[in-house]
């Protein structure tokens, strides 16, 4: 990460390494490195590149976060529209249950 100038983040190195966020935080020499390196890299700054060229990943990443928010985002209300349409099923099927009930009692029985 250094050497490709990527930035340091513990969810960053935990992505690179295969490792949890928890691991990192819990280990302290690797916590207090990755504080280090990541107060460096705000110390110093960064160059911004000329032109953003597509196909860095920091562009693919952006274009599959904005998708997955929106993939999101649908499922989100869909799941909303789907239980409302569950509660008024539900609400229909104790109303048909209370009529059958009602009918039930109030027709004459056999003696």
């Amino acid at each position: 990460m250094i050497r490709r100038g990527d930035p340091i983040t513990f969810r960053a190195l935990a992505q690179a390494a295969g490792v949890s966020l928890d691991f990192l935080y819990r280990n302290a020499e690797l916590r207090r490195r990755v504080e280090q390196l990541r107060d460096q890299q705000r110390a110093t700054p960064q160059p911004t590149p000329a032109s953003p060229d597509p196909d860095q990943p920091s562009s693919v990443i952006r274009i599959l976060t904005t998708q997955l928010s929106d993939l999101k985002r649908r499922h989100r209300e869909e799941m909303t529209t789907l239980k409302q349409a569950l509660e008024t099923a539900h609400g229909e099927i104790l109303e048909l249950r209370r009529r059958l009930g009602h009918r039930a009692n109030a027709s004459p029985q056999d003696s």
